[in-house]
């Protein structure tokens, strides 16, 4: 009877235990609650520059002892020293000052009867902070492009020229040089990608960067390639401008944004940083297409089978949207912008 009692003891005990672990996901800090024990994390960028309140977002992933990707692990994100530059629950960092710190993701194991935790913590991440203006940002066409030539010009031409690391990164101090700035972006196989920004920061260049860039262009009687020949007699827009034009193009993609995790509340094509890593705003990409013909441009969005026309009324600098759904299903959209 003794011994039996002490079986039932035994296994309420452990039925509590389990459900203990159960109700707080098995994990203390970064927490666990995918379908294998995590063994490794790795983030990336390996490294990164920002300008000091300038942002870098950070991914994670976690593997198990087989290799295996583990899903739906919540990292606990670290910042060595938050004096050069915090990093948030999301793995966001922003600068605070100039230096150099080390961003680190990591999940807490709280195995075991007497509550003894395992830590895993991933490669550290050097991120440099500059107190010098710069302009940073991702090439990348729903993956990123390596090697590519970065050319940036100032309002006056004044060019200055970087080159993009493996994750499409690429960095270029403007101290000295007048804002706004335009941005042409080559690969090694004869494409070409602009971009363009009011101030320094992040600068994307993407399909979508280069769509806006030749919106705005043709809306002024111009060409993308025509205003980087010479920026001073064709200037990017103001602040203002950009952002109105960034409203529009994020409102097309929206649900495609959404889907994604994004929010098109706060979301810029140019300026939001990301990682080129197939998920995001990278997987976006990989569903967008534009064309131009006859003094039109097309942009095709798979992801939410939505085409949108996009013309222009020179006269008044203005952009008509037009939007169909591919499968029928809702009626056609119309949009005007005006960029005086």
């Amino acid at each position: 009877m003794y011994s039996r009692t002490l079986r039932i003891s035994g296994a309420t005990l452990l039925t509590a235990i389990l459900f203990s672990l159960a109700a707080c996901g098995g994990y203390g800090g970064g927490s666990y609650t995918g379908s294998g024990q995590v063994a490794t994390i790795t983030i990336a960028p390996a490294t990164a520059t920002i300008t000091v309140n300038g942002t870098q977002q950070y991914t994670a992933v976690a593997k198990d002892s087989s290799g295996n990707t583990v899903s739906g692990v919540t990292y606990t994100w670290a910042s060595s020293s938050p004096a050069v530059a915090t990093v948030n629950a999301n793995g966001l960092a922003t600068g605070v000052a100039a230096g150099t710190t080390m961003i680190t993701a990591s999940v807490t194991y709280s195995g075991g009867i007497y509550g003894m935790g395992t830590t895993i913590t991933s490669n550290a991440a050097t991120l440099t902070v500059s107190a010098a203006a710069m302009a940073v940002g991702t090439m990348a066409v729903g993956r990123a492009v390596p090697g590519a030539v970065v050319s940036l010009k100032d309002s006056q031409g004044q060019p200055v020229v970087a080159m993009t690391d493996g994750n499409g990164r690429f960095q270029i101090a403007t101290s000295g040089l007048s804002a706004g700035f335009l941005l042409m972006g080559e690969d090694n196989q004869g494409h070409v990608l602009f971009s363009f920004a009011a101030n320094p920061g992040n600068m994307n260049i993407t399909p979508l960067t280069d769509l806006m860039v030749r919106i705005w262009y043709q809306a002024h009687g111009t060409t993308a390639g025509a205003a980087f020949a010479n920026p001073a007699a064709h200037p990017v827009p103001q602040a203002a401008q950009l952002a109105a034009l960034n409203q529009a193009m994020v409102g097309l993609l929206a649900g495609t944004l959404s889907s994604q995790g994004l929010d098109p509340a706060s979301f810029n094509l140019i300026a939001t940083p990301f990682v080129a890593n197939g998920s995001g705003f990278d997987a976006v990409l990989d569903h967008v297409a534009v064309s131009a013909a006859n003094g039109e441009i097309l942009l095709r969005d798979t992801l939410s089978q939505r085409e949108t026309t996009i013309t222009f009324d020179l006269a008044q600098h203005a952009v008509a949207f037009s939007t169909v759904d591919l499968n029928g299903q809702t009626a056609a959209m119309q949009a005007n912008l005006v960029l005086p």
